[in-house]
């Protein structure tokens, strides 16, 4: 694979919590369809309609939680790049050489 070809990190985590996050919004559109009384009526219409809302929804919702998982590292990062007590000494040491 070329370099231009390589996916981001945001892309590679997001494709790791996408599997979740369908999981997740699939669950709660079945538990919906399968309580209400309206829309268990219709389950033939209703299960298809989950399936593809979570699987559409999965993604941008995966998106905006990718920068909430990396903002703790990222601040650590920087407060040990400025000298600030960051952890034990060899913390500090080990995230300011990893950039």
């Amino acid at each position: 694979m070329t370099p231009t070809n390589e996916l981001s990190t945001r892309s590679r985590i997001a494709l790791v919590i996408y599997g979740m996050t369908n999981a997740v919004l699939f669950g709660i559109g079945m538990a919906l369809v399968l309580s209400i009384e309206s829309l268990s009526q219709h389950l033939w219409m209703g299960i298809p309609i989950v399936v593809i809302a979570s699987a559409i929804l999965a993604w941008p919702i995966s998106l905006l939680v990718v920068p909430r998982l990396r903002k703790p590292l990222w601040r650590r990062r920087q407060l040990a790049k400025a000298g600030a007590p960051v952890g034990t000494p060899e913390e500090r040491r080990e995230l300011t050489v990893k950039e």
